[in-house]
């Protein structure tokens, strides 16, 4: 693979574990799609670290899953997408599955061209009849992989909704997830360190606990979080080493981010997940009549860019900025 700036290619025709696959790659970093399975990015790689930055679960091998299956007992990781809810239930008279209907359905893709690597991905949803494309892309030199975002309902009706982003990081001892400034809410899953579900503090301190930083009584906690009123569009996970991925997003699209943490007190998993979106609480239904969730208007549509940016050398995130080859990281260096 040739390793000059200028660089960039997408690779097709191979599988990954009997599943077709898709490959972006330039001279910094190796990014692996698998269409059949929500579309989602199964591998982001720096190659100067060798680091893969996205968490896999352990016991499950990437397989097809069954629309309307349990999120939890099929969350394979990578980074992946929720459309139109998050736990399940009932919106305009539809019942809706668990973590909604983009994350176990095949989506259809092709190669753009031009001097970006570059791969367009859609899905219809076959219950609110709604159309999301996105394109990935990566740049020659660049340390970021680019997102467009498109969201069309096509259902005839308006549609109360979340649309998040879902991508999951390793989480070994010594990391740290770090955030803007914003007001926290404690979320009513896991085994949180401090405090209670719905007490809402100024990040990162909930009675004098950092929940920035890793727990002093690491493997036992898990932790949901919703964050709102944020001082700018960014979050971040750094592993111990230094190395680390951040998703820098547009505000007026996604005005919340909620990160789900297990130090081990899930499943004995570690995983953050970093998930920016258009609302906050796990219910749309309850938070579209209390005005934290939103709707989706008859013919509207939704479009967003955003960039998941890989570092390293970091000790602790202050900042991500910028897209593409222009994307910055600021904070403390190891």
């Amino acid at each position: 693979m040739p390793a000059t700036v200028g660089y960039a290619e997408v690779i097709t025709g191979w599988s990954y574990r009997g599943l077709e696959a898709v490959t972006l790659a330039n001279d910094r970093l190796r990014v692996v799609l698998l269409p059949a399975l929500g579309g989602r990015v199964w591998e982001i790689t720096h190659l100067a670290t060798g680091r893969q930055l996205l968490w896999h679960n352990p016991r499950l091998a990437p397989a097809p899953v069954v629309f309307g299956a349990g999120y939890d007992d099929n969350f394979l990781g990578g980074w992946d997408e929720l459309f139109p809810n998050d736990v399940p239930e009932e919106l305009t008279g539809e019942s809706y599955p668990d973590h909604g209907e983009l994350w176990s359905v095949p989506w259809s893709w092709e190669v753009l061209p031009g001097p970006n690597a570059a791969v367009r991905l859609a899905v219809t949803t076959r219950i609110s009849n709604c159309a999301l494309v996105r394109t990935v892309r990566l740049a020659p030199g660049s340390d970021a992989v680019d997102v467009e975002l498109s969201l069309t309902n096509s259902s005839g009706a308006e549609l109360p909704m979340l649309h998040k982003q879902h991508l999951a990081v390793d989480l070994p001892p010594g990391s740290r997830i770090d955030l803007p400034h914003g007001t926290a809410e404690l979320g009513d899953f896991g085994r949180p360190r401090a405090g209670a579900p719905g007490q809402v503090f100024d990040w990162p301190a909930c009675q004098g606990v950092d929940y920035a930083g890793a727990p002093d009584d690491d493997g036992a906690v898990s932790e949901l979080l919703f964050l709102s009123g944020l001082d700018d569009g960014w979050c971040a996970c750094t592993g111990p080493d230094g190395t680390g991925i951040g998703l820098v997003f547009d505000r007026a699209t996604y005005p919340s981010v909620w990160t789900f943490a297990s130090w081990g007190g899930w499943r004995n998993h570690r995983v953050a997940v970093l998930e920016p979106c258009t609302g906050t609480g796990l219910s749309v239904a309850e938070g579209f009549v209390s005005g934290r969730h939103r709707s989706l208007a008859v013919g509207e549509t939704i479009t967003t860019t955003l960039s998941a940016v890989v570092y390293a050398g970091m000790r602790r995130v202050t900042r991500i900025g910028g897209h593409g080859a222009l994307a910055s990281v600021e904070g403390e260096r190891i």
